[in-house]
């Protein structure tokens, strides 16, 4: 999955997403008390074991992405 469409996810589940906040390729994801950086390099796809890390900081379930 691409980072873009990682974030409109997100997004769509009631994240913030901070674009202001973070250094060069990064994003910081909001979502209820918890927060969590995204990489946003380019053009790349997000490997799975990244989307998971990802959805535990965040408490979401992968399942709902």
């Amino acid at each position: 999955m691409k980072a873009r469409e990682l974030l409109r996810r997100l997004a769509a589940l009631g994240a913030v997403i901070e674009k202001a906040r973070g250094k060069g390729g990064h994003q910081l994801v909001r979502y209820q008390d918890r927060k969590a950086p995204v990489s946003t390099h380019g053009n790349i796809d997000l490997g799975p074991e990244y989307i998971k890390m990802l959805c535990k900081q965040l408490g979401i379930d992968p399942k709902e992405l």
